[in-house]
């Protein structure tokens, strides 16, 4: 019997939260069943209490009636002309005295409260007052002007001056929750308004997002691609001039050339499992730093490249980013250097100030055009990047005596040892 009761009671909430949500999404068919029912309401009651008043005509009652209550029907699309035109027919209708009263009082409320919930910003308070001074200035004449002739006991005058202090307090209480409405809708609007801006906010982090994070890993690809192919280039051009005079060098610049292409096939293997896979912390492997600079040089000298390189200041432990964009400079410089110059003379001098890292490549190759290396491949545009990431300084460019030269300063602000 008790689970009966309780199906019984949740079928009920269900139908009742139905009914709740169809109202929510029709406002406009609301606002229609409310005005029937109102105008519903009205007829009975003028039919109840018509009796033998028979001053106008019966229709002439009904018609005033529904010029009072069926305005009700737009009062949200219109709610400061529907408040003045029902302000202007329930005086009409009180000054023909017709016996019905209580659901017309309540409909010009219901449209005093509406003016004040969705009535424009300039015009609401103005209309919502000349309404209130006219309808309760009428009623104050009615009672205490146009009866003053009569002999009225104390008693029903204090009955009309509750009646009058009553509108009063009924248009003030319909004032004040207009304007509690008002108030709510406008939040309602900002949080609606705030959540396609936060929406559109987080679509664009994700897009910009995903755009960095192509930019980095075709960067990483780069460097990684670039500088291992280039020296085997190198080494293999090396290795066919002396094939035949000295093959013993030759096979030991084709193991070198062995073990280049192997580290490139394992470090872009890393790179594309980081890609297929996912959920990964954002730490694409491999990840070197200068402590790795020494096996670089290395690499460089086999090519033919002489480098040398120099370090100035007390070397401290840098940021990871930093570190590794560092490397990835240096290693792109000496690599142009080879792809551009051929096997020259190339000095690396690192820099290690108080509040930033600054990194010196210079090699003196053949004086070229300005713009040669510049528009040859992507490699200083990838410096670039990696500097302005950091929010750091870049310069590049051919120098006077020959050669080129890039410099690069990578700030360290905020990072400590």
């Amino acid at each position: 019997m008790q689970n009966s009761r309780q199906s019984i009671n949740i079928r009920t909430v269900k139908i009742f939260k139905r009914i709740a949500d169809w109202f929510a999404r029709h406002p406009n068919g609301t606002d229609i069943l409310i005005t029937l029912a109102f105008a519903v309401l009205a007829m009975l009651n003028l039919y109840v209490n018509w009796g033998t008043y028979s001053r106008i005509p019966s229709y002439v009652a009904v018609i005033l009636t529904l010029l009072v209550i069926l305005p009700l029907a737009f009062r949200r699309r219109y709610p400061l002309g529907v408040l003045s035109f029902m302000t202007l027919a329930v005086i009409t209708f009180r000054t023909f005295s017709i016996p019905e009263s209580d659901f017309i009082s309540y409909a010009l409320l219901l449209a005093f409260f509406n003016a004040g919930a969705y009535g424009q910003q300039r015009l609401r308070n103005w209309v919502r007052g000349a309404s209130f001074l006219l309808v309760v200035g009428w009623l104050t004449y009615s009672i205490f002007f146009q009866q003053r002739g009569s002999d009225l006991p104390a008693q029903t005058i204090l009955y009309q001056v509750s009646v009058v202090l009553l509108n009063v307090f009924l248009f003030a209480a319909a004032w004040w929750i207009g304007e509690v409405f008002r108030i709510r809708n406008l939040r309602e609007v900002e949080l609606q308004e705030r959540t396609r801006q936060l929406e559109k906010e987080r679509d664009e982090n994700a897009r910009r997002a995903v755009m960095d994070e192509r930019v980095r890993i075709a960067r990483e690809l780069h460097d990684v691609v670039a500088h291992h192919v280039s020296v085997m280039g190198i080494q293999a051009g090396a290795a066919r001039r002396i094939l035949k005079q000295q093959p013993d060098k030759a096979n030991d610049v084709l193991s070198q050339i062995e073990a280049s292409s192997r580290q490139a096939v394992a470090e872009l293997q890393r790179l594309l499992g980081f890609l297929r896979e996912d959920n990964q912390i954002d730490d694409i492997a491999p990840q070197p730093g200068l402590k790795q600079l020494d096996y670089l040089v290395q690499q460089m000298r086999l090519t033919g490249l002489t480098v040398s390189v120099k370090k100035e200041g007390t070397e401290i432990s840098l940021p990871p980013g930093v570190d590794l964009s560092a490397y990835r400079i240096i290693q792109e410089a000496l690599t142009n250097t080879l792809k551009h110059a051929g096997p020259v003379n190339a000095d690396v001098t690192i820099r290690y100030l108080r509040d930033a890292l600054e990194l010196e490549i210079r090699d003196n190759g053949p004086k070229v055009p300005q713009t040669d290396r510049e528009t040859k491949g992507r490699g200083l545009i990838g410096m670039r990047e990696r500097v302005a990431l950091h929010g750091g300084d870049f310069s590049a460019g051919g120098m006077a005596a020959g050669g080129f030269s890039v410099k690069a300063k990578l700030p360290l602000t905020g990072w400590k040892k």
